[in-house]
């Protein structure tokens, strides 16, 4: 694959390189150190040396100069093959003794006046090289010691070249080491190689299978988790569309039944019941568009969080549903109040929460009985939870099957309109919200609950409500919102 890298070997490589430069620094170090011994062996070795000839000189009356030294030192300056050498100069710089094995004095170099040894010098070129010191002796004159034969580089290629013998060990161990980090390496990614064949596990048929994040690196668990949570959303959305498919196949299967034998008759007897078939038509419309909402509203609850969602005015929302349904109360002459805050903000979404509250109605309209009415109760509360209460005069459900009710294409009255998804989508809006749904026991009474907004956000400054004459919907512009209460409920 283009641009794929393999991170085994991209750590031996940074690994190496560090241990590369490593051995480099220490060499490169260890020789400065071999520079620095050999000069302090130099200057140690000649400024002994010129002490000790120093205390040598015996001085006579008429300026000639002795050294009378032991007879191991007489030897080694007076073998020609021997390195150290001396030459001993008068106060106007003369040379008035040198070593026997000189055939020619050593050049002058004159001592720092602050002190009685002067530092380590190099003279002569190439393999003639040799460090010199001089010294101040008795009556002003001066001593200078040199050692032939036996320059600085001389000296350090010499030590190096002894000491670098251990470089061969050293460089087996390095393979050694490089062949341990090779398994270390090999060993500390095989986790990683047990989680990739973990995810290519899953699929159609697996999708409940997850990447274990155990003995995983800590930096990589964050991955883990992150593709872990991406399959749990995948498996849900690929839930949710297999059961869309499901439900639509089963519940769309009756009335193309229905409609199939209604065209068979129509094509036999030449007449056709057009009104039947347009109800027909009408309720596989209205269950197809029901199951695309409910469909929608699933997906749509696993991609954001509900601290995320925008905030809404419920209050707002409410009105305008109850709006929608007011024409089908009117049908039936069945009234519909409101009791509720001109303003209470929620995090949701507008269209979901519009679309319960109509279902909550529809509900209480084609099962209920009587007047309608919607409370919400937004006083604060230590679960920070408001209520919505749709309430008819109805008996309500039956006891034990105040769960049932909220199952896809549930119904208490198979004769009753309807496909049975109005309340799955109430309690998948709720629960999508952080909030449920539930029926009271023995009333015909539901209860949806949902997270108020935190007191502290900002809400929009009001403006006056428009009012209209009892038993007419009340209608506002697109943004008017009131901040108080309302003493006297709204009947529609």
């Amino acid at each position: 694959m283009s641009g794929s890298h393999s991170l085994r070997l991209r750590l031996l490589g940074v690994m190496f390189a560090l241990f590369a430069l490593g051995l480099a620094a220490s060499f490169a170090s260890y020789r400065l150190e071999v520079h620095d011994v050999i000069a302090g062996l130099h200057a140690r070795t000649l400024q002994n040396q010129a002490r000790e000839l120093i205390d040598a000189l015996r001085f006579e009356r008429a300026g000639a100069v002795q050294v009378h030294l032991p007879a191991d030192w007489r030897h080694v300056y007076a073998d020609p093959s021997r390195q150290f050498t001396f030459t001993v100069f008068g106060a106007d710089r003369r040379p008035l003794a040198w070593s026997a094995n000189l055939a020619h004095p050593l050049p002058y170099i004159p001592v720092d006046a602050r002190g009685s040894v002067g530092p380590v010098e190099f003279i002569g070129v190439g393999a003639g090289k040799q460090p010199i010191v001089a010294a101040r002796a008795p009556g002003g004159r001066t001593i200078v010691v040199a050692r032939r034969g036996m320059s600085r580089d001389t000296l350090v290629d010499s030590l190096f070249e002894e000491d670098s013998e251990h470089v061969s060990v050293l460089i087996v161990f390095a393979v050694l080491a490089l062949g341990l980090m090779w398994l270390i390496s090999g060993w500390s990614l095989q986790p990683i190689e047990r989680a990739s064949r973990e995810a290519a596990r899953v699929g159609p048929r697996q999708p409940d299978l997850r990447i274990s994040a155990g003995g995983l690196p800590r930096e990589i668990q964050p991955l883990v988790e992150a593709v872990n949570g991406a399959l749990d959303r995948l498996s849900r959305a690929y839930a949710v569309e297999r059961r869309l498919t499901a439900d639509a196949a089963h519940e769309l299967r009756t009335p193309l039944a229905v409609l199939n034998l209604r065209l068979q008759r129509a094509r036999l007897t030449g007449s056709t019941d057009w009104p039947a078939v347009e109800r027909e038509l009408s309720q596989m419309g209205r269950l197809v568009d029901q199951l695309v909402d409910l469909a929608r509203k699933e997906s749509l609850s696993y991609e954001r969080s509900d601290g995320q969602l925008p905030l809404v005015n419920l209050s707002r929302l409410i009105r305008e549903a109850a709006a929608q349904v007011l024409p089908l109360m009117e049908a039936q002459s069945r009234r519909l109040e409101v009791h509720m805050p001109d303003v209470v903000r929620i995090h949701g979404r507008a269209d979901d929460l519009r679309d319960m509250v109509r279902n909550l109605l529809d509900n209480a309209l084609v099962h209920g009985q009587g007047a309608v009415s919607v409370r919400v109760i937004a006083a604060p509360a230590a679960d920070g939870m408001l209520s919505i209460e749709v309430r008819d005069q109805g008996k309500g459900v039956p006891r034990g099957q105040e769960e049932s009710v909220f199952e896809r294409f549930h119904r208490l009255n198979a004769q009753a309109p309807g496909s049975g998804l109005g309340l799955a989508i109430v309690r998948q809006v709720a629960r999508s919200h952080g909030g449920d749904a539930r029926f009271v026991p023995g009333q015909g009474c539901i209860v949806v609950q949902l997270p108020r907004a935190p007191a502290q956000e900002p809400a929009a400054r009001a403006r006056p409500r428009l009012k209209s004459a009892p038993d007419a919907p009340i209608t506002e512009p697109a943004s008017t919102e009131m901040h108080h209460d309302r003493s006297q409920p709204e009947h529609f």
